[in-house]
């Protein structure tokens, strides 16, 4: 039965690609945008739980919170070193974790900060950085620039690739981070201290290169101008005792001139909500989309089963019983259905890995090897749905065949 069934299918080659086609796109674009909610839900979620506050320079709290805590867009300003200070000699705050940006490698931001920050991390390869100028990179970035333990790292200002590099100054690579699934393996980290003498160096070479125009007065205020920002932070992360702390301590800051104190929990739940309305309005129209796929499967397999009807009737006077024509059209039906999921499953990673490639930009990685038991549910009710017009079908059949027979 399974091998005529085969053979039956391929005689109907174009009706047999037109149905595996329709269940395959209804349910590649269900799988595909029930996927992608999850992860950005997960991680949002996940990454909400690690800081009870995030602290940075006023403005934007939703800008903060992604800046800080998923490396992404860049914040115009910075907060002073005697901020960090006040809030570390308090005895509620468990960890305080500094965060300086301002530079790249090849467009790849370089997060200055402490171990701290990677206290949850693997090493797979070599040590945590130590001294100023070491620095540990994310396993994306090893393999995309085949870079290895013992290499240098000559960094660009800012976060243009283009930007002025730090020639002078390179970075020792002493390690390489364990793969995360997460925005860590898009970044390097190095200490605050070796960003903030990265463009000491810097603006030294501003000064050599128009030495020619600018006088001694000139040189010094620069110098001033530099020692100013040297000790700056883009923001903190800060862990608390409880919940009632981290409230105290927003207050409490929220109170100096220039600094933003907020909670990340309450700023991307706020952000969730956001995400879930257009979540629900996708949705919606993926169940559209496989409404009119139901509605396409169904005519190809009522005309389908036209077609069947004279097999139906030859096999019936070679004396098969309806059970085993039943059984011999829902197995080619059920290999349709199968094969297309097969197809559709495997697209889906597919898709999520050129997903991630726009995604991780914003801060936010889909990691094709998870795979959520909704999406097996998504998978059995597609396969039911396209067999329900075979069965719907089969019936009409019998039925005429009975009243013919009458």
């Amino acid at each position: 039965m399974f091998k005529f069934a085969i053979k039956n299918l391929l005689t109907r080659k174009s009706k047999f690609l037109i149905t595996m086609i329709a269940i395959f796109v209804s349910t590649v674009i269900v799988l595909f945008s029930y996927n992608v909610a999850r992860q950005i839900n997960d991680g949002m979620i996940t990454t909400a739980t690690y800081y009870d506050v995030v602290v940075g320079p006023n403005g934007s709290s939703t800008d903060l919170v992604l800046s800080a805590m998923f490396f992404t867009g860049t914040l115009s300003d910075t907060v002073d070193a005697s901020v960090y200070n006040e809030i570390n000699d308090s005895r509620d705050v468990m960890k305080i974790v500094p965060i300086a940006t301002g530079d790249n490698y090849k467009g790849n931001k370089i997060i200055g900060t402490t171990r701290d920050l990677l206290d949850d991390k693997i090493l797979k390869d070599g040590v945590m950085f130590e001294e100023p100028f070491e620095m540990i990179i994310g396993s994306n970035i090893a393999k995309k620039y085949n870079l290895k333990v013992g290499d240098d790292i000559v960094a660009a200002h800012g976060v243009s690739e283009s930007s002025h590099s730090h020639e002078k100054s390179p970075y020792k690579l002493t390690g390489i981070l364990e793969k995360t699934y997460t925005v860590y393996d898009d970044v390097l980290f190095t200490s605050p201290e070796s960003v903030w003498n990265v463009h000491e160096h810097h603006d030294e070479d501003d000064v050599e290169m128009f030495s020619g125009e600018h006088t001694e007065h000139d040189e010094n205020e620069e110098n001033e101008e530099h020692s100013e920002h040297y000790g700056e932070y883009t923001a903190l992360l800060i862990k608390t005792r409880n919940p009632s702390a981290a409230l105290t301590l927003i207050d409490d800051v929220n109170k100096l001139p220039g600094v933003l104190a907020v909670n990340p929990s309450t700023v991307l739940r706020s952000l969730i909500e956001s995400i879930d309305t257009t979540t629900v309005i996708v949705y919606v129209l993926c169940a559209i989309i496989a409404v009119m796929s139901f509605i396409i499967i169904y005519m190809i397999n009522l005309m389908i089963m036209q077609d069947l009807r004279k097999d139906i009737v030859l096999m019936r006077l070679l004396g098969l019983k309806r059970k085993i024509i039943t059984e011999i059209v829902l197995i080619q039906n059920a290999l349709t259905s199968l094969l297309a999921m097969i197809l559709s499953f495997a697209f889906t990673r597919i898709a999520l890995v050129f997903a991630n490639n726009v995604t991780v930009k914003m801060g936010v990685v889909m990691n094709y090897r998870k795979v959520y038991s909704g999406e097996y549910v998504i998978l059995v009710a597609v396969f039911v749905i396209s067999m329900i017009p075979t069965i719907f079908g089969l019936f009409k059949v019998f039925r005429k065949e009975l009243g013919d027979e009458k």
